[in-house]
């Protein structure tokens, strides 16, 4: 657990025993505290020990706050509210349904994950009275201090991100690339089932408008704000995009499309890394899939 600005700790959910790569965002008020994404169901002992460091439990956490549906950020959901009754979900409108019935959800990750899914957990259904959805530029208070919310589709069309407001900080969910300590460059995140690219540029304009001091990321932690870095972001999508079209005119199998990318990133961390951990390869792999099916789809 470390404090990131007046209000707001960055908890490392250890995903899959992994240091640094997917945080949960704390916030804390006078009258409340909420949890801005939880995590896999997998690492919910590590959330529940980050918040017994900063002196609460469960039962203290007014809201839990999933940017979007999938698993990182989502998994650990519905185990939260068996250990804590009280606290309320609050979402996209459209990701109500998949936490009252999350079949379709815990099928699709089945579907891309196979046998990993023993790794982190499915979701299982939260009751109606623990779920509630947010409105668009909606504002919730938790004493001396508040969280909007800001539709963000692109990357999932249920996503949102939450600015804090008194303490200027924009907690970003997926909206932005993944930047790990341990791996020193963007990795997009344009996962299928459901990545639209426009929408994806879109959000991250709409993200650089706003007045804010720092940018807090699920993979992974906290950098100042810079109208520079959204600039960055939206180049890093475009050449991405280009990159994957390439190889999809090309007709290249996924494997081979998939390895010359991770051989690319390799040549730009040559004395960096060893070699690029294995679910950082699936990463690359997911992004690929689901830009290629975005192609496909939008030709």
């Amino acid at each position: 657990m470390k404090k990131v600005s007046e209000h707001i700790y960055l908890l490392d959910t250890y995903a899959l025993g992994l240091a640094e790569f997917v945080a949960a965002y704390l916030v804390v008020g006078s009258e409340g505290s909420a949890l801005v994404d939880i995590g896999y169901a997998s690492s919910l002992p590590r959330v529940f020990e980050g918040l017994r460091e900063t002196g609460l439990k469960p039962r203290d956490i007014n809201y839990v706050v999933p940017t979007h549906l999938h698993l990182d950020h989502a998994g650990g959901a519905s185990q939260f509210i068996k250990n804590s009754k009280k606290s309320i979900i609050l979402c996209h409108p459209r990701a109500v349904k998949h936490f009252l019935d999350p079949s379709k959800l815990n099928a699709s990750v089945r579907e891309i994950y196979g046998d990993l899914v023993s790794f982190f957990g499915l979701v299982e259904p939260i009751p109606l009275e623990n779920i509630r959805s947010v409105q668009e530029y909606e504002r919730i208070e938790i004493g001396d201090t508040s969280l909007r919310f800001i539709y963000a589709p692109g990357h999932a069309p249920h996503q949102i991100v939450v600015y804090v407001e008194e303490d200027q900080a924009l907690i970003t969910g997926d909206a932005v690339s993944i930047d790990c300590p341990s791996f020193p460059l963007r990795i997009p995140t344009t996962p299928p089932p459901s990545y639209n690219h426009l929408e994806a540029i879109e959000t991250l304009m709409k993200l650089s408008k706003l007045k804010a001091k720092i940018i807090l990321r699920p993979h992974f932690g906290e950098i100042a704000w810079s109208p520079d870095y959204f600039n960055e972001e939206i180049a890093l999508l475009e050449n991405w995009k280009k990159n994957v079209e390439e190889h999809v005119k090309k007709r290249s199998a996924i494997d081979d499309a998939v390895g010359e990318i991770v051989n690319q990133y390799s040549q730009e961390l040559k004395n960096k890394v060893a070699t690029i951990p294995f679910y950082l390869y699936t990463t690359i792999k997911l992004s690929y899939l689901g830009m290629e099916k975005y192609l496909r789809e939008h030709r």
